[in-house]
């Protein structure tokens, strides 16, 4: 019922990932050069800082996705290892699913307000080097709101229904 959006889902969390990573690797590239000149020849790079703090939003709210796909993200799991019921510690890794899921659309929303409301103003980053800042919220939303998708599709497949089953994500198996 849900593989299909549920694999490109899965495939645009990955590709973010590696936008992710291939920005962390423009920072150490731009940081790199930018000491090389301060030091070498004298002469700062002075639009660096500013395109090194936009890169380093944009690696950790594209690779987001990819890491809650994959139940990566840092997990505080002490309260469940004490539940010695197993119903019970399922219903409060629901309880926690929904919360977290709920939590990330409320976010979600709070940023696409925001980015919409920058888009029309055409508001700029308080910067030296400004960019439009709707460019950095839209890579906010995305990591919030992909990131509740997969929650709500790790939440579905966990419930004892059938189509929730076929629609069980990787990180979930």
């Amino acid at each position: 019922m849900f593989t299909l959006p549920g694999k490109l889902h899965d495939r645009t969390s990955e590709a973010g990932l590696w936008a992710g990573l291939l920005a962390l690797a423009a920072i150490t590239l731009l940081t790199s050069a930018a000491t090389m000149s301060r030091y070498f020849l004298g002469a700062p790079i002075g639009w660096v800082p500013d395109w090194v703090g936009y890169l380093l939003a944009f690696s950790i709210f594209a690779t987001v996705p990819a890491v809650t796909r994959r139940s990566m993200h840092v997990s505080m799991d002490f309260l469940p290892a004490l539940i010695r019921s197993a119903g019970l510690r399922r219903a409060l890794t629901l309880a926690a699913g929904a919360l977290t899921c709920a939590v990330l659309v409320w976010m979600s929303l709070i940023v696409w307000k925001s980015l919409a409301s920058a888009y029309r103003s055409g508001t700029g980053t308080a910067a030296g080097y400004p960019i439009p800042r709707w460019w950095l919220l839209a890579v906010v939303f995305y990591g919030f709101a992909s990131s509740a998708l997969h929650v709500l599709r790790a939440v579905l497949a966990s419930l004892p229904l059938s189509f929730a089953r076929r629609a069980r994500p990787a990180a979930c198996e």
